[in-house]
């Protein structure tokens, strides 16, 4: 029996179907909403889900902040199910701006949340690279593909996991335990790793995988958000072999994510190195998210 509010379900794998169906009533372009999102950080927000007004309506509690909702997946009696999220937890966080356009703006608190803007790029210009801003990344790729003449870009699959989770340790020991970086974010990653391998077929996802002499150097995955667009959930390279992660975006834009227009390299989370080099690929729009808040009066 489907939960209705102020009933909630856990979110689990035998609910995948109806999160699909309820996903596929709204036009996508945040990768919160991506299916795959939803399950392999479902161990660090702890997703449950209720119907508000026939709404699929689900409501996120991760470790590092209160909890909140995500926007409703239909619009029916919109204004009033919004009325009932804020009263239950508050606030609904990374609402897309597709959304806002439906609210009435004197009712509620718009807050733009740049942290959490999607990145969107052009996956034939990621591929092409061509003109002067891209000279960097052309440098990059050729002197990799001169120092390791013999390396491969294979399709990725479940099989890899184990040296997959090899290449994440590593890529993370290379960044200092700091307030971007805490003991907190790299668990919930090793997390949502193991949890994308172990349902890799069952959550839709496709990737590929940098080989050097049949060694994992690189690997990128991501899953279908809407008819043009692919967003990219985890993208990890070795840090100590210079051109890596430039080298797994061209290969992968050029193969893995070729039957696509746009991909959404997701948010930078306010991290700076993250940030530059999102922005060093000049994306053609930032998908902005905000949080809805009760209006004080």
């Amino acid at each position: 029996m489907l939960p209705e509010y102020p009933n909630f379900k856990l979110l689990t794998l035998e609910d995948k179907d109806l999160l699909s169906q309820n996903l596929r009533l709204k036009k996508r372009c945040i990768c919160e909403l991506s299916l795959a999102n939803f399950y392999t950080w479902k161990e660090f927000e702890k997703p449950r889900f209720t119907f508000i007004h026939q709404n699929l309506c689900v409501l996120l509690s991760p470790a590092n902040e209160s909890p909140y909702f995500l926007e409703p997946l239909s619009q029916n009696k919109l204004d009033e199910t919004i009325d009932v999220c804020l009263g239950h937890a508050g606030r609904i966080s990374r609402a897309s701006g597709e959304i806002l356009l439906r609210l009435p703006r004197k009712k509620y608190q718009l807050s733009p949340l740049r942290n959490e803007f999607d990145y969107i790029y052009s996956v034939k210009t990621l591929a092409e690279l061509k003109g002067n801003i891209f000279d960097g990344k052309r440098n990059h790729i050729k002197r990799f593909q001169n120092r390791f003449p013999e390396y491969e870009f294979v399709t990725l699959d479940a099989s890899f996991k184990n040296k997959a989770l090899e290449l994440f340790e590593k890529w993370f020991s290379f960044r200092k335990e700091s307030r971007y970086f805490p003991k907190l974010a790299h668990d919930a990653q090793r997390a949502a790793l193991e949890m994308a391998f172990s349902h890799y077929h069952e959550l839709n996802l496709l990737g590929g995988a940098l080989l050097i002499n049949k060694s994992l150097k690189g690997f990128i995955m991501g899953s279908y958000l809407n008819q043009e667009t692919i967003s990219a959930h985890f993208s990890y390279a070795d840090p100590e072999i210079m051109g890596t992660s430039q080298i797994l975006l061209w290969e992968a834009c050029h193969k893995t994510f070729s039957p696509y227009v746009y991909v959404n390299l997701e948010q930078d989370l306010g991290i700076p190195g993250i940030r530059r080099a999102k922005l060093s690929y000049h994306p053609l729009k930032l998908e902005k998210k905000f949080e809805i808040r009760p209006l004080i009066s």
